[in-house]
């Protein structure tokens, strides 16, 4: 492929630069692609409680560490419940139960402290700066 012309060079100086930036400063792409309310015998946590639970994917083609991420059922309160030190590699999956049990060592298995209401609410992960899903 040629590319002619300095609109071009720097078109794409401008979209390297965008890739670079977004590798390095974590825009990285997490959402919420599950959560179950009124688990009734789904997943088990390590206690062997049926909780609620909030699936995470990074769909990002970096690590994230998620300090200071957080998982909120609250508008106001978006940092509600944080992350503590949890990597996440590239494609996988995090399950996070929603048991109230506030949980957050980091390498273990990870409890909210709010539980998810059957009859729908408003659910977020929050970035560092703002708002993901």
């Amino acid at each position: 492929m040629v590319f002619a012309g300095p609109f071009n060079r720097a078109g794409l100086i401008v979209l390297f630069l965008v890739w670079l930036m977004a590798i390095s400063t974590g825009w990285a792409q997490l959402r919420i692609t599950e959560f179950m309310a009124s688990n009734a015998g789904t997943i088990a946590d390590e206690d062997g409680s049926f909780e609620d639970w909030i699936e995470i994917q990074n769909n990002s083609p970096v690590t994230v560490n998620l300090f200071d991420w957080s998982l909120t059922d609250n508008a106001a309160n978006l940092t509600k419940w944080k992350f503590p030190a949890t990597n996440l590699p590239p494609g996988q999956f995090l399950v996070v139960f929603a048991s109230d049990k506030n949980r957050r060592t980091a390498g273990g298995t990870l409890h909210t402290n709010f539980k998810l209401g059957a009859s729908g609410e408003y659910l977020a992960l929050i970035d560092r700066p703002g708002p993901i899903s």
